[in-house]
């Protein structure tokens, strides 16, 4: 755990396929865990994918944007997530958010290469819905031989500093893929059909 009064720490681990599935299954039972309080705890922040970040195309070279000149299609997954507090009503203290943060890849016909780099964010939303904290990392997904689909799954740890007698149930952390200018532009044009 984190002292009291410091700001949000992230550290990240990406694991490949396999670690993967491991990963997320050991979160998952430690959901389904014994509870090892005295009395209910807190409710944890919630961990969510915003929607419009969910999906990435990333285009071949050149100008074209249809279903030939795709290189890879990437998703981002359900997160499962847990937490731990320590807290003190007089001092403070915090909670530790763990999630896993599973990435699918598909190769499209443009793809050149075997392995794709891609920028995501986690970031922080307080109790009035403002961005306190956010950060950026990069997963790579490798595919092996010729398969068309890679996975890999980041784990993320968080801490979120509390002041004294609060707890993080109004706190929100909100991952999804670090989308560029002109990303963003697309995502904003109308589909045509």
């Amino acid at each position: 755990m984190r002292p009291a009064g410091t700001g949000p720490l992230y550290r990240r681990r990406g694991f490949g396929r396999a670690g993967g599935a491991l990963l997320v299954a050991a979160v998952l039972v430690g959901l389904a865990g014994c509870n090892p309080f005295a009395d209910d705890p807190p409710p944890c922040p919630n961990v969510s994918v915003l929607k419009q970040t969910r999906l990435l195309t990333l285009y071949g070279d050149g100008p074209g944007r249809d279903d030939a000149n795709v290189g890879f299609t990437l998703r981002l997954r359900n997160v499962a997530s847990d937490c731990d507090y320590d807290v003190d009503d007089e001092d403070g203290g915090g909670v530790e958010v763990t999630f896993a943060l599973p990435i699918h890849a598909t190769r499209g016909p443009a793809s050149e290469t075997d392995r794709v780099s891609v920028p995501y964010f986690v970031a922080i939303a307080d109790p009035g819905r403002q961005i306190v904290a956010k950060e950026v990392f990069s997963a790579q997904l490798v595919f092996e031989a010729d398969d068309a689909s890679a996975q890999t799954v980041e784990e993320i740890e968080q801490w979120i500093p509390l002041g004294p007698g609060a707890t993080g149930a109004g706190y929100e952390t909100l991952v999804g893929f670090q989308l560029t200018p002109a990303q963003l532009e697309e995502l904003r044009r109308p589909k045509e059909e």
